[in-house]
């Protein structure tokens, strides 16, 4: 009869504990858990970062600046979130101005708020806004505030605002951390909208041109078309840049029914118009070495059925996860830990 020996290894806890969060992390498989490293290839200029409040959106924003700031590119961070926590992250106070981020090199940022678009959008748009309105009727330059309080005016221009800094090539890179997914998907409906009716306007202007000029008594200063038309390549080139190839649009999710709905949703919608979705990074992922009580062992398994869900839209290459962390992310070496998950 053949001898049997079973040989038993003792491994320290502190070993057992790093294996064993090793091994957890398989359930992800490694095609998930593969953060934005990809991006180094890219080469972006542009980086979208959208999602529903309360994923994370702007935390994996930062990191992602951080990341190619340190590369070397120049790099400006931009956030249109209607309440702002950049600068809670950063440290830095950043709201209203281009800053400069001081512990990194290269690295800038603005928190755009209401007063300010709409005094730039008054500085930029306001008195060709007036010149068009008064060739069609007898009013005062107060149409100009009466305008700017316009429902969507503040997201409209704040995509003007991105393609000014785009178009400057005064950055290499530009990270923009936009609104919650409803406002990302009303402006780009907006802006589509926009186009259409500049159009419409146009030619409505053709048809009624005689009536005016009567009625104006060439007090006209420029032809309403010519604003018009501006206006019209203003859009085209917003549409441009989102399409762009070295445009990256990654949406932030959570492994939870309604963030599932909504990452559907705004696949279908964004690339409605032509942009390129490059990643689906899932975040608040608990892995099964934090699962020590029935509580974290259930959302663990909620997890697990969201991402497969996940998976089934679109396929593993497009996901990446994110763990829960069990501290908040706030200033440069939280930031920068959020950096060394994704990169």
């Amino acid at each position: 009869m053949p001898l049997k020996i079973r040989i038993q290894f003792y491994f320290p806890p502190q070993v057992k504990k790093f294996y064993n969060l090793k091994l957890n992390f398989f359930w992800c498989s490694l095609l998930e858990f593969k953060g934005l490293s990809y991006l180094d290839l890219e080469k972006p200029k542009l980086m979208i970062f959208c999602g529903k409040g309360g994923v994370g959106k702007t935390t994996c924003a930062t990191a992602t600046a951080l990341h190619f700031a340190r590369k070397g590119f120049k790099t400006l961070l931009i956030s249109t979130d209607p309440t702002p926590s950049l600068s809670d992250i950063l440290e830095v106070y950043v709201k209203g101005q281009i800053t400069d981020v001081k512990f990194v090199e290269r690295l800038s940022a603005i928190e755009l708020d209401y007063e300010l678009i709409l005094k730039r959008w008054r500085e930029r748009f306001g008195g060709e806004v007036y010149e068009v309105i008064s060739s069609f009727l007898p009013v005062g330059e107060e149409i100009i505030d009466y305008i700017a309080g316009a429902p969507g005016l503040d997201e409209e221009f704040s995509l003007s605002y991105v393609l000014d800094l785009y178009e400057s090539k005064n950055y290499d890179t530009i990270v923009w951390d936009t609104a919650p997914a409803g406002g990302t998907l009303s402006l780009l409906r907006l802006q589509d909208r926009f186009y259409r009716h500049l159009g419409e306007a146009a030619r409505l202007y053709f048809r009624v041109r005689k009536a005016i000029e009567v009625l104006t008594k060439g007090t006209v200063k420029r032809d309403p078309i010519s604003i018009i038309s501006k206006w019209e390549q203003l859009v085209q080139r917003v549409f441009n840049m989102l399409k762009d190839e070295k445009t990256h649009t990654i949406i932030v999710t959570i492994a939870e029914a309604l963030g599932v709905r909504m990452t559907e949703r705004m696949l279908k919608e964004v690339e409605a118009f032509g942009m390129r979705v490059s990643k689906i990074l899932v975040n608040y992922i608990i892995t099964e070495d934090m699962c020590m009580c029935d509580f974290h062992r259930e959302r663990a398994a909620m997890q697990k059925h969201y991402l497969e869900i996940l998976k089934n839209m679109r396929g593993e290459s497009m996901l990446s996860i994110l763990p829960q962390l069990p501290r908040e992310v706030k200033g440069a070496k939280a930031v920068e830990k959020i950096e060394e998950l994704l990169f």
